[in-house]
């Protein structure tokens, strides 16, 4: 326990800090040589993916749900790196800088599960449902679209894909948002997952279902998310994907 310790330890005792995920999260901590930074995720089915940019600091894994950062013992200076994090596709930002103070020490970050990122019942048919919806309504009529038309680049040294949201089909009880990730060079480029969200500065999950199919013209995936249908204008949404070369996010 802190207060049993002698005055100057105290500061590098165990600290915890609890933090709950949002789908993007900037944070920062210290590291004292010879201690550490213990980063928690919730219980889940996937693993937390990690990279820290700064060769100074030493990470390894503890079992699933855990990371320990370290650093070298008798540094002097001050060294900063940068830690990301995804999990679930939620992102993280870390700032780590070095301090032989202990000064705003923290052993552990305890990540906290969000409320909206309980798995949520859809209220309508897995794959292949929305193909075959799109394909009816194109067949036997118009559907009605909203235009969206976003873009953006991922790169990761000579790989390049580009991440394109198409338009949304408004079908009547729910709608299908349409997207693509293509590549330039190289193999096909392929997705871990794709979140959808809602709101300004609070974002709220939204129920989808997705389906992909590989599209030789692209030269990547065509993708359709399927989800109940919007009662007023198709605003503030935010598309997160998780791709082989990194995570991208779209909003309109």
């Amino acid at each position: 326990m802190t207060a049993h310790l002698p005055v100057v330890l105290r500061p590098l005792a165990p600290h915890a800090r609890v933090v709950t995920l949002r789908p993007y999260r900037a944070l920062s901590a210290t590291i004292v040589p010879d201690l550490g930074l213990r980063l928690v995720f919730p219980n889940g089915a996937q693993g937390v993916r990690f990279a820290i940019t700064n060769p100074v600091f030493s990470a390894a894994r503890l079992g699933r749900r855990s990371i320990l950062i370290t650093v070298a013992r008798g540094l002097t200076r001050r060294y900063c790196g940068n830690a990301y994090m995804a999990w679930h596709g939620l992102f993280v930002s870390l700032l780590v800088c070095t301090s032989a103070r202990g000064r705003r020490y923290t052993s552990d970050i305890l990540f906290r599960r969000p409320k909206f990122s309980k798995p949520a019942v859809t209220p309508y048919p897995t794959p292949p449902s929305p193909w075959a919806m799109a394909m009816a309504y194109a067949a036997f009529g118009p559907v009605p679209q909203v235009a969206i038309r976003k873009r953006v680049v991922l790169k990761q040294g000579t790989r390049v894909a580009v991440l394109r949201v198409r338009r949304m089909w408004l079908l009547p009880g729910r709608a299908i948002l349409g997207f693509a990730l293509s590549r330039s060079g190289g193999r096909p480029e392929a997705l871990d997952s794709a979140v959808l969200y809602r709101g300004r500065s609070q974002w709220r999950q939204v129920p989808t279902a997705l389906t992909c199919v590989t599209s030789a013209a692209a030269g990547g995936m065509a993708c359709a998310l399927a989800l109940a249908r919007p009662k007023g204008p198709v605003r503030r949404w935010h598309l997160v994907v998780m791709t082989a070369l990194g995570p991208a996010r779209l909003s309109w």
